[in-house]
């Protein structure tokens, strides 16, 4: 996944967001978009290097579900 990928997702609309999300099979709704949008915000080049934070990865969980949050990071580490 590239950085310039994620500075576009950020900088689409909610409704962009779940069209690229259901080209690559992934299914989101628009509501659950804005529910992670804060965390897409909060995006760090040291997640590159690091890993995604436990916090995030617990919130995202939260909203997404365990199944779903792992399906949705999987397609950010292809």
């Amino acid at each position: 996944m590239s950085i310039q990928f994620l500075q576009q997702l950020a900088q689409s609309t909610d409704k962009e967001i779940v069209a690229i999300a259901r080209e690559e099979g992934f299914d989101i709704t628009t509501s659950e978009v804005k529910k992670l949008r804060p965390y897409l915000e909060q995006f760090s080049f040291s997640w590159l290097f690091l890993g995604i934070p436990k916090d995030i990865l617990v919130e995202v969980e939260a909203v997404l579900g365990r199944k779903r949050s792992r399906q949705l990071i999987a397609l950010f580490t292809k």
